[in-house]
């Protein structure tokens, strides 16, 4: 046992405390280490240490717990033992606050690797460094000149190498076209030769001289060039005008006639007799009989052309063998490699650095972020009070078991934000943070970007470092090692087709959604895991059939995560009837805001709105049924809107609606009611197709008198949370790519939404505090919904 592991022990038995230490296994098989957990009653601190044995792994933590309670000053310095240097194991994190001061020889990894800061300029360069563009450049007694007046003198002397004032008494054969004509002429008379350079100069006043020469069949001897230029391209051609003067002065070439292409009256090859071999003729004839195939015939007096090609298919054609199934290819993070640029890291200190080495400066960085960053642990202590911490041990062992773990948690859980930070915590923790790198897919652009916001957020980093994110037309990556980044379904597919070099985790998260793309990524991915199986494929949702993915992947394990959502009350449009006493108004049938494509399916006609159950009032289940369920009433959401602000309840509130077009209706409807189109009301639409900076809208709160109404799709039913919503107001309706089979063409068509839906938009209310959720159909149409929408 080690001085300061004993001293622990005496340090609690003096106390009169208990402790416990946590072990577990962690990293991959071929590289498992040991993460151990120290506490103590009456301590809020958990002590961390990691090694390839419990027992210096409980010995780290031990000396991490200790280190803690010297800078509580709790236990003086001078009481706790000093261990014998070289006595502990290379994964020692007692803890201690490093130094920043140089030691003799090659630079610390934490100092020299950077993976814990961004700097701001180049090396050599700071904020009053001017670029190498303009500072001067004094050479010997010369006048100072800057690199652009460098380049003004090389532009000045290549316009005076092309002037030429003696064309005319050379044939008219200028530099622009001689290059082209000596080409030509080497073509037609089969000549190979190439232009030979040399580099004469300073290097600030550099020349290249170019020769050439080769036999002239015309001439009998061989004529050559030597020339000069500012540069290659115009030495070349400078000598090539050479070559091509000396021929027109000699008489092989014409004078340039203006163009250089060849006249197409003039007069072609005769026709010639070809002699076949007997033996190679009777083999083609025999082909040709066995293959049935008659030869054209030739007209013997005949000045026409006469095609021979055959108009006959050949019956059966030999089965070429076919090719094996290509599969996405793979590899664990390696040295000089960023798999989110997916090319080399041929500058700084990266380049160069090993795995070990990375991983110590991650270690480092982090330790010393947890010491100092108050902020950084007060999101920790807020972290731990999600539910998906509770079951952190649990995930963490089954992502290390199985290639495959699926994860259903409900919402509000925090799966989508604390799954990559287990994982890559508990790598950095294990001293094998550049082995890890996480991609994380999310079903639409604005829930990558807010979730990677949130991370970075909860981790006390700016986007950039250990987070990042990629979607299409902008993307802020992460750091090459020990980096987590999300991105859409779209990206990560375009990534796939160079392959997955770096990546050690990939997470499909919302995969319920069950679009194109995302099956389309589950069958490449159950591919992979067949071929590589040291990657990790985590699949995460709220509402899905965990049966069918689990056999899919093999029955792979599946982890249920409870949720923390808040109490939601729910009402359905005949609640709404009878609680605002609304009665629609005559023309309520007439279609508002819809277009030609807001049609719902004809799998409903029937109107359900006619069949509400006696339990409500006549006047009710009269209002209801005149209420059309293909359109979407203003009035309604209108006296919903009246009567939330009646409540007195403050809040934002969230109206689900199916497409873009009724929702810019509607957001003009409310513009232009005195109401709502005042100042205590901020109406902000949600769509896919609105740029970022609009979409960023929604998470912005407003003044206290003010009330937010966000008018979404369902781009707001997962991922994102919108802190200040307590009411949602759900047209229970949403766009659908359908495929039309008799004239093979697919369309966007409303449809009713399913009853896992409505549960997700539901819980939108009940993310932060309790709330409301307004449903706008009748029961009996809920009754009626499918239980998961059809799959694209």
């Amino acid at each position: 046992m080690s001085l300061v592991k004993a001293f622990f022990h005496q340090w609690c038995t003096k106390k009169n405390v208990s402790h416990s230490f946590e072990c577990r296994a962690t990293g991959p098989k071929n590289r498992q280490r040991f993460l151990c957990e120290c506490r103590v009653d009456g301590y809020s601190y958990v002590g961390a240490g990691n090694s390839s044995t419990k027992k210096d792994a409980q010995m780290n933590a031990a000396k991490d717990f200790v280190q803690y309670l010297i800078r509580q000053g709790i236990v003086p310095q001078s009481e706790v033992p000093i261990e014998s240097v070289g006595g502990g194991d290379g994964g020692d994190n007692s803890g201690e606050p490093r130094g920043d001061v140089p030691l003799p020889g090659a630079m610390a990894p934490h100092m020299a690797l950077g993976l814990n800061s961004r700097p701001v300029f180049q090396p050599g360069q700071g904020p009053d460094t001017m670029g190498s563009a303009y500072m001067p450049l004094q050479r010997d007694g010369q006048t100072p000149q800057t690199y652009q007046d460098i380049i003004a003198d090389q532009k000045r002397v290549e316009e005076a190498e092309d002037v030429d004032m003696n064309a005319a008494i050379h044939g008219n054969w200028t530099i622009e076209n001689a290059k082209s004509k000596l080409h030509q002429f080497m073509d037609l008379n089969k000549i190979k030769a190439e232009y030979c350079y040399t580099m004469v100069g300073p290097d600030h006043t550099k020349s290249f001289i170019c020769e050439m020469g080769f036999p002239v069949k015309q001439l009998g001897r061989k004529i050559s060039a030597r020339e000069a230029g500012s540069n290659k391209q115009s030495a070349s051609k400078s000598c090539a005008l050479s070559i091509v003067r000396q021929l027109f002065h000699l008489g092989v070439i014409e004078a340039f006639s203006g163009t250089l292409k060849k006249n197409k009256d003039a007069e072609q090859m005769p026709p010639y007799e070809v002699v076949v071999a007997p033996d190679l003729q009777s083999q083609i004839n025999d082909i040709l009989s066995d293959l049935k195939i008659e030869t054209a015939k030739i007209p013997h007096n005949t000045q026409e052309p006469v095609s021979l090609l055959s108009d006959q298919v050949l019956d059966e054609f030999v089965t070429s063998k076919p090719q094996p199934a290509g599969v996405v290819s793979w590899s664990p993070p390696q040295p000089n490699w960023n798999p989110w640029t997916a090319c080399n890291i041929d500058e700084g200190p990266l380049a160069t650095a090993n795995m070990d080495q990375i991983s110590e400066d991650l270690l480092q960085g982090q330790k010393d972020r947890l010491m100092g960053d108050t902020r950084l642990q007060n999101m920790i202590e807020q972290r731990n009070q999600l539910p998906v911490t509770a079951m952190k041990k649990d995930i963490m062992t089954a992502i290390n078991d199985n290639s495959v773990v699926i994860i259903r948690g409900n919402t509000g859980c925090g799966k989508t934000t604390q799954v990559c930070q287990f994982i890559l915590d508990d790598y950095i923790q294990s001293g094998q943070g550049a082995y890890c790198n996480i991609v994380i897919t999310q079903p639409r652009r604005i829930s990558a970007v807010s979730v990677a916001d949130r991370v970075s957020c909860e981790r006390g980093e700016e986007l950039g470092l250990s987070t990042g994110y990629s979607v299409r037309f902008e993307s802020c990556l992460p750091r090459p090692y020990g980096g987590i980044m999300f991105c859409t379904v779209g990206v990560l597919l375009r990534k796939l087709e160079n392959g997955l070099r770096g990546v050690s985790h990939v997470i499909v998260d919302e995969i319920h959604e069950r679009d194109v793309n995302s099956d389309f990524v589950m069958v490449v991915l159950r591919d992979m895991v067949h071929t590589y199986p040291d990657v990790r494929i985590i699949l995460m949702s709220a509402t899905i059939d965990t049966t069918l993915f689990s056999s899919y992947f093999n029955n792979c394990p599946v982890i249920e995560v409870p949720g923390r959502a808040f109490p939601v009350q729910e009402y359905f449009l005949e609640d709404c009837v009878q609680m605002l006493k609304f009665v629609p108004p005559p023309d309520s049938r007439k279609r508002k805001g819809g277009g030609k494509d807001d049609v719902i399916l004809d799998e409903y006609e029937e109107n359900l709105n006619t069949q509400v159950t006696n339990e409500y009032t006549p006047e009710t289940r009269k209002s209801v049924a005149l209420m059309s369920e293909k359109d979407t009433s203003y009035e309604l959401i209108e006296a919903l809107l009246k009567y939330i602000k009646e409540l007195g309840i403050p809040g934002a509130v969230l109206i689900f609606l199916p497409g873009w077009n009724i929702i810019f209706s509607l957001m003009k409807h409310l513009q232009q009611s005195p109401v709502f189109g005042g100042p205590g009301y901020c109406i902000i639409p949600l769509h896919s197709q609105l740029p970022r900076e609009d979409q960023r809208r929604v998470f912005e709160p407003v003044p206290d008198n003010v009330t937010k109404i966000i008018l979404s799709t369902n781009i707001a039913e997962t991922s994102i949370t919108i802190n200040d919503v307590v009411y949602v107001i759900d047209s229970c309706k949403a766009k659908m790519k359908l495929f039309t089979s008799h004239n093979n063409m697919t369309n966007y068509a409303t449809v009713w939404a399913s009853r896992t839906n409505l549960e997700q938009r539901k819980g939108r209310a009940g993310r932060v505090r309790p709330g409301f959720s307004f449903h706008l159909c009748s029961r009996a149409r809920f009754a009626k919904l499918d239980e998961h929408m059809t799959p694209e």
